[in-house]
């Protein structure tokens, strides 16, 4: 009986933990267990998703079988099967033929309806249930008096666990003991490089896009903090049978790049002409990295673009520069073992027009307003809608102090925010993106509701 009395308890802590756990009768366990069921991870057989109750019903339970495959065995035979992860919970299992009551330990007849959670401090345990709590209005007796007769009665020899303590008003704390960490190890062994893996994800297409960091300098400790954030994050949704593509986008184009030229093409004549013989620009790139660049060029092909048109001359050393810092990037990445499957570039948005594109169809619908020679998008406007529906209060949206950016300058350049805005709809409208993730650094804080807003 005592068996039993474990069996029927220690089931129940397993089943709603959703534990592959044998019932621990160890004479006769033959019998029926009342089980009912209420989850949304369970769907009828046409893949909808069924609300409330699934099972009310007595299960039977065989000779050397586990409480959980059982009623896995018995939800299957009604037609159902497990469409997600296992988040459900097991609501209620009252009671083997021989009763726990039988002893006069708890009533008769009470159902209860408990829960199993992980604790957040690990000091309770590994796994906590509120049985003894759930259950003193049903049974009519304190909690922390069912709780010891649960644990007076409960041998945990060959179970997962390796001890069961009392806390508080009546928590039953359990810890995970050596068998479950074998177990876990087997399954591990057993498995090989599928452990851990699911079809959660499965249909999904999904871009992880990480670091891209500025191809004018070198990478710097907060581009390696996103590249493990990123490739860490594209492996775990992999796993879940995602078609994860992970890319990195090359800033080849716009202002920075301008910067990068003039940065450089200044080196190089003050290599030629002497150093203070060509001013370097005010808001020109400083690092020896920029010299550096400037020195090979001028060793492997001297003087040759001392007379050429300025234009000429800054994009030969523009391009002679990212040539030397984009594979310096990959082989950085690749110490620490990151891969992409995409490395695409932002001049492709302005080559094909879809930049322009873009910023047109935004224009078309309104959003767009011109000042001062340059196209302006209504970024204000668009973040007070977005901070209304959020339920902010109009005086603390205007605290915000929003404004508009440009998309178009005067001088006909688009801006970096107008291509990320292109950038962005290519992903989804053009290459079908189901779920686009972005790694950004903390300087990108404040670019994230803009860019959701356009």
């Amino acid at each position: 009986m005592k068996k039993r009395i474990i069996s029927l308890l220690l089931a129940l802590i397993m089943a709603l933990s959703l534990l592959p756990v044998s019932v621990l009768a160890a004479d006769d366990h033959t019998g029926q267990v009342h089980v009912t069921v209420e989850n949304t991870t369970w769907a009828e057989a046409d893949g909808a998703p069924w609300e409330g109750m699934l099972v009310d019903e007595w299960v039977t339970l065989q000779e050397d079988s586990s409480m959980m495959s059982c009623i896995v065995d018995a939800l299957t035979a009604g037609g159902y099967f497990q469409t997600g992860a296992d988040t459900g919970y097991i609501s209620e299992i009252n009671g083997i033929e021989e009763k726990a009551a039988a002893e006069g330990l708890l009533p008769a007849g009470a159902e209860v309806r408990a829960t199993v959670e992980i604790p957040k401090d690990t000091s309770h345990g590994d796994y906590a249930s509120s049985f003894a709590m759930a259950g003193a209005k049903a049974m009519k007796m304190a909690p922390r008096a069912i709780a010891q007769a649960v644990v007076d009665h409960m041998d945990l020899t060959d179970s997962l666990f390796a001890s069961v303590e009392i806390a508080g008003p009546g928590f039953l704390n359990f810890r995970l003991g050596a068998k479950w960490y074998g177990d876990v190890l087997a399954e591990i062994e057993a498995e090989g490089p599928l452990y851990g893996q699911s079809d959660e994800g499965r249909g999904q297409k999904v871009m992880v896009e990480f670091v891209s960091a500025n191809p004018t300098g070198p990478m710097h400790m907060g581009n390696a903090r996103g590249g493990v954030l990123g490739d860490t994050l594209a492996s775990v949704l992999a796993a879940c049978g995602a078609d994860v593509t992970r890319e990195f986008y090359v800033n080849d184009a716009g202002h920075q790049i301008d910067k990068f030229a003039h940065s450089i093409e200044a080196r190089y004549l003050q290599i030629i002409r002497g150093e203070d013989a060509v001013p370097f620009p005010e808001d020109g790139y400083q690092g020896e990295d920029i010299k550096d660049l400037a020195r090979a060029y001028y060793e492997k092909n001297g003087d040759k673009l001392l007379d050429v048109p300025e234009a000429e001359r800054q994009e030969a050393l523009a391009q002679f520069g990212l040539s030397i810092n984009l594979p310096k990037m990959k082989t950085d990445l690749e110490r620490y073992k990151i891969h992409y499957d995409n490395w695409f570039y932002e001049s492709s948005l302005h080559e094909s027009g879809y930049v322009k594109e873009t910023v047109d169809l935004l224009a078309e619908r309104g959003w767009t307003y011109e000042k001062d020679g340059a196209l302006w998008l209504r970024t204000a406007d668009i973040l007070r809608d977005h901070y209304r529906r959020q339920g902010k209060k109009e005086a603390d949206i205007e605290k915000l102090d929003l404004k508009d950016d440009v998309l178009r300058r005067a001088n006909g350049f688009y801006t970096y925010f107008a291509a990320d805005i292109a950038y962005h709809r290519n992903k989804f409208a053009v290459r079908g993106f189901d779920k686009v993730i972005n790694i950004w650094g903390a300087d990108h804080h404040g670019h994230v509701a803009r860019l959701k807003g356009a």
